[in-house]
């Protein structure tokens, strides 16, 4: 038989084996100053407790975590089992913790209702993450999904509007509003048949088949500089669906790693990851896919938000410093901003919608790399066209293709909160990228 679950987890219909396996799966223990430094995706890989910077108190609160979820235990049993062993390694009360980044130093309190927390975000995500993998499993049985609100006067303002809301499985608006949608969030989504709607609606059930609004807004990660695009309603960290595309979230962790390194060795941490695991690439081409078609159809208001593409390959950060540009990292990244300005003056935004969709994987692919020698700051990609042929005006055109970036170099590494290099640009390559303007830094024309 199953294990039972406190009254207080029935969060969703989920058995909890696929919440103990999503727990699970969490195996890469990471030290953390602050709760951003794990951010969203990140965490169905890494298991972090902000402000626990030692791995073997991680390492309690790992087990102590997972024995919840997988015997029922509840909240007075997780707290009546951990104490006595965080007490025993000094981390109960006041404790100091360093920042490594910065030298910063602060203290933070570890007492029963910081363990409340800890407990309820984790079983919560954890259910969530199974659930999903339930609906991905059922979705050909089950195919819409209901977000549900406690209904009772706890219930914040901003979710109530959203109870009752059903759509399909794959709609746009599961991606940032699948419960929970913050901090202490006691909304769930579950699945539904047409035949469970149409029993629903028979019993009076008020049910809406369109999305809410959505009203988005800048959210700068104080650890990382990152901008991204919140939901008003969503709190930060919490716009995503726990357990969704893995290889996708390890991509994009390991790129927010390789941010902050030195760029050769970040260039070579991604190219080997890369080069092992050509699924991350795939992952990334798919998540950048419905990133670049909400731009494209006008549903996200560019923003300034940007979405992490690859590195330069190591070849060409070693060219670069040795041609005295002073990188700031190896990441090359899409600002949503650059790219409704290359759409909204593009002959053919749709075909160009289709080239951005791909640029992780023609990055992966790439022929060569080229400088501008009137602007050292510009590099440009060299790939084939392996997509419908990109028309400008009337004029279809095969062949090469020529990505376009802005290298994040000198001070211009410290402008803005992401030091990240830019695609600006995709366009024919034609004969405008000859040798009188740009050298070969890696590859062949």
């Amino acid at each position: 038989m199953p294990t039972p679950i406190p009254s207080t987890l029935r969060l969703g219909v989920v058995e909890p084996t696929e919440a103990i396996a999503a727990f699970q799966r969490r195996e890469l223990l990471q030290p953390s100053f602050a709760w951003q430094d794990v951010w969203q995706e990140e965490h169905s890989r890494m298991f972090a407790v902000a402000g626990v910077m030692r791995l073997d108190v991680l390492q309690i609160f790992k087990d102590e975590l997972d024995a919840a979820i997988r015997e029922g235990r509840d909240l007075r049993a997780f707290q009546k089992d951990i104490v006595p062993r965080l007490t025993a390694k000094g981390f109960w009360g006041d404790v100091e913790i360093q920042d490594p980044a910065t030298g910063e130093r602060r203290v933070t309190r570890f007492d029963e209702r910081r363990l409340s927390l800890i407990y309820g975000v984790n079983v919560r995500q954890s259910f969530a993450a199974g659930r999903w993998e339930e609906i991905e499993r059922s979705k050909a049985r089950l195919p819409f999904l209901m977000y549900r609100t406690m209904r009772d006067e706890q219930v914040r303002a901003s979710h109530r509007p959203w109870d009752g809301v059903v759509l399909p499985v794959g709609h746009s608006w599961w991606l940032t509003h699948f419960a929970p949608c913050g901090w202490k969030c006691r909304c769930t989504v579950f699945a539904l048949s047409q035949k469970d709607i149409d029993r629903r609606q028979a019993a009076g059930e008020k049910l809406t088949f369109e999305a809410p609004p959505v009203d988005l807004v800048t959210y700068v990660n104080p650890r990382s500089g990152e901008v991204s695009a919140v939901p008003r309603g969503v709190d930060p960290g919490f716009g995503y669906i726990p357990g969704r595309a893995r290889d996708a979230e390890l991509n994009d962790s390991m790129l927010r790693k390789a941010l902050a390194a030195a760029p050769l060795s970040g260039a070579v941490a991604v190219a080997q990851a890369q080069a092992d695991h050509p699924a991350l690439v795939t992952g990334s081409t798919a998540r950048l896919g419905a990133f670049v078609q909400r731009i494209a159809s006008g549903k996200l208001k560019a923003s300034g938000e940007q979405r992490m593409l690859g590195a330069l390959a190591p070849a060409t950060v070693r060219a670069l410093e040795s041609s005295q540009v002073q990188l700031g990292t190896a990441v090359v990244a899409l600002r949503d901003t650059d790219l409704a300005a290359a759409l909204a003056t593009s002959g053919d935004a749709a075909a160009l919608a289709a080239q951005y969709k791909a640029l992780p994987e023609m990055m992966a692919r790439t022929r060569a790399v080229l400088q501008d020698l009137q602007d050292n700051s510009r590099i440009v990609y060299l790939v084939e066209n392996a997509l419908a042929p990109l028309s400008y005006g009337m004029t279809p055109v095969p062949g090469m293709l020529a990505i376009q970036v802005q290298l994040a170099t000198g001070q211009a590494a410290q402008l803005g909160p992401i030091p990240a290099n830019r695609v600006v640009g995709i366009e024919p390559a034609g004969q405008r990228y000859g040798a009188a303007r740009y050298r070969v830094l890696w590859g062949q024309r």
